[in-house]
């Protein structure tokens, strides 16, 4: 490993991010300290700003990361008069619940969920692709198929999701490393998808093949999984950046159509970044923040710790 890429590492480090949050209160005593895992950031800043200018960022790294630096941080009784905000994802995790000071849990998956609603998908419409809801015929069309779309990904990532939440629950039960790391993307050659369909490749004996390593499930627990899924709006409860892939998909795919064969959209749509093909995970949640969903519990949360004394 190279010295850049240990530095790297060590920034994700919770002494570190405790060690910036220390110095920092020398400078900003009366400051709300703000702690998010990877770059939620992009997403939670604005908000914050709706309630305070006096904010300082710290960033942990990922989910555990934020867990310890709160472990640090709460543990030592000089550091409890500051006012403190930490900001992490549900996941498939069991809720962290009540903590003192409070902890901000997603109530969906991710931060991602919060990019993928059919709404929010009409805002993208409407500010990004200059599509008027009241007079142009393309914004009927692209978000009843967005609609249609979007229910066959769900249909079609349901295996996997529940696959997954079934490993993440044996291990907090029973203790045991879940033996997988996944990517941003969905795996490949799992699901294709198109305009005209999404369309599921994939069974469980293919998700055995594909990660060997895995702990052992059995198939009648991911049933269960899935029967419980079924009821629930997956778009919040599914993996967050598979729901953001989708939607990236989705937007290159439409851009694709409207400049070639025109079957979906009948005209050019001019948008910012072209054909879409650069869009990455983490510039869609910078440019589209101002349209993600803002649950009422963040909001609450937010109000409770900038008024703290």
């Amino acid at each position: 490993m190279t010295y850049a890429e240990q530095l790297r590492q060590s920034r994700n480090k919770p002494q570190v991010a405790f060690t910036e949050f220390a110095n920092a209160t020398r400078k900003n005593p009366e400051h709300l300290f703000c702690f998010f895992e990877g770059k939620d950031n992009a997403y939670y800043v604005s908000r914050i700003k709706r309630f305070t200018e006096n904010y300082y960022p710290v960033k942990c790294g990922g989910k555990q990361s934020v867990l310890d630096v709160y472990s640090l941080i709460t543990g030592k009784e000089e550091y409890k008069k500051y006012k403190l905000g930490f900001f992490i994802d549900r996941d498939f995790n069991s809720p962290v619940g009540d903590k003192n000071p409070p902890i901000f849990e997603t109530p969906c998956y991710s931060v991602e969920n919060l990019y993928v609603s059919i709404s929010v998908f009409k805002e993208i419409l409407t500010n990004e692709f200059h599509l008027s809801e009241v007079s142009d015929t393309n914004f009927e069309k692209l978000s009843s198929l967005y609609e249609q779309r979007q229910k066959e990904f769900h249909n079609s990532v349901l295996l996997f999701n529940s696959w997954y939440s079934c490993l993440i629950e044996k291990r907090e039960n029973e203790n045991r490393k879940t033996g997988v790391t996944l990517d941003e993307k969905f795996p490949n050659n799992f699901i294709d998808i198109s305009l005209d369909e999404v369309k599921s490749s994939y069974d469980f004996q293919k998700i055995k093949e594909t990660f060997p390593n895995t702990i052992e499930i059995d198939y009648t627990e991911i049933e269960k999984k899935m029967e419980f899924f079924q009821d629930k709006e997956m778009h919040k409860v599914f993996r967050g950046k598979y729901e953001l892939e989708f939607l990236i998909k989705m937007i290159r795919e439409i851009l694709k159509d409207s400049r070639t064969e025109k079957k979906i959209v009948s005209s050019k749509i001019d948008f910012s970044f072209g054909d879409g093909s650069t869009l990455g995970q983490q510039q869609v949640l910078n440019i589209f923040e101002a349209y993600a969903e803002t649950p009422k519990s963040l909001l609450d949360y937010l109000e409770f710790i900038v008024k703290k004394e």
